[in-house]
């Protein structure tokens, strides 16, 4: 997945070590959201039956999370 640059964002994580692209993030209803789009390659394993798994770094108390669906680069849903 490539970090796409989200409208309206208000947060940057920076990546810059080992090819890590920066992360733009955009607050709403507190919350960080991103915005992600599949390479080929990715879209193809979608569109063949195959899914998105969501990794999240530690094991203990982490945040709640969510995927979903964007039609495109505008105001997250």
């Amino acid at each position: 997945m490539v970090p796409l640059n989200i409208e309206g964002s208000d947060v940057v994580l920076r990546g810059g070590r080992d090819g890590v692209r920066d992360l733009f993030a955009r607050r709403v209803d507190n919350c960080l959201v991103t915005r992600w789009e599949p390479t080929p390659d990715e879209l193809k394993m979608l569109n063949s039956g195959g899914s998105v798994e969501l990794w999240v770094w530690g094991t203990r108390s982490h945040p709640p999370v969510m995927l979903q669906t964007a039609e495109h680069a505008g105001d997250p849903a």
